[in-house]
């Protein structure tokens, strides 16, 4: 074999971390690498978990349960923006915490809010309240206030206290089919991903370079 076959084998080889970790849930959807994997179709070792729903959207799932369908992944600079399939984040009744996943919410701070329902009988709006449109209706309207803030002061004495979210972004109350952006951690070898593999210990990610693992095989295998 020429030298020159060597380096294309070779080179082959250490590309192979990333030949399995290429695909998409369909044509409309966002291409999917390193560091995410689409579940049941590519190896663990691709990255965080993505799924693909029956009419072929990719899915994120998150801690707390909710699936959102992702939009568009920037993998320069680590960015994955993703709506509520319902067009609704507010009807999710959502603790909207990501302190147990890798990703962080983007461009806007994160606040607790509690959502009040009132009817049209009488104008609620102020400063201090939010009126939410995808929540509201013909006949009543729901608007959402800081939960730190006393509702003697926000003119919602008549109205009826719905339930409470939490970690939600300013942006996200007016929006209807809001695109939520959010970074993931940065990772080690993520500029060199093709000689990456992604191993779980306790359900908490680490990376190790591909040559490690061809030198665990080897010495598996001696």
């Amino acid at each position: 074999m020429s030298e020159s076959s060597d380096r294309n084998s070779s080179k082959a080889d250490s590309h192979g971390a990333s030949l399995n970790c290429t695909g998409s849930c369909g044509n409309r959807g966002p291409n999917i690498r390193f560091p995410f994997r689409i579940m049941e179709k590519q190896p663990g070792h691709c990255g965080f978990d993505l799924s693909c729903s029956e009419d072929n959207n990719t899915l994120l799932k998150l801690p707390t349960g909710l699936s959102l369908h992702v939009e568009r992944i920037d993998y320069r600079h680590r960015l994955i923006y993703a709506r509520d399939p319902q067009g609704c984040f507010l009807r999710q009744r959502l603790n909207f915490s990501l302190g147990d996943s890798h990703f962080q919410i983007q461009k806007d701070r994160p606040y607790d809010w509690t959502l009040f329902n009132c009817s049209l009988s009488s104008e609620r709006w102020s400063v201090l309240t939010h009126k939410i449109p995808c929540l509201s209706t013909f006949n009543h309207e729901v608007y959402a206030v800081e939960s730190s803030t006393t509702i003697s002061d926000s003119d919602l004495l008549s109205c009826t206290k719905m339930y409470n979210i939490y970690g939600i972004p300013h942006s996200m109350l007016h929006a209807e089919n809001y695109v939520l952006t959010m970074s993931w951690s940065n990772l080690t070898c993520e500029s060199s991903e093709t000689e990456c593999y992604l191993q779980h210990t306790k359900g908490m990610p680490f990376y190790l370079p591909f040559f490690q693992i061809k030198l665990f095989s080897s010495l598996l295998l001696s």
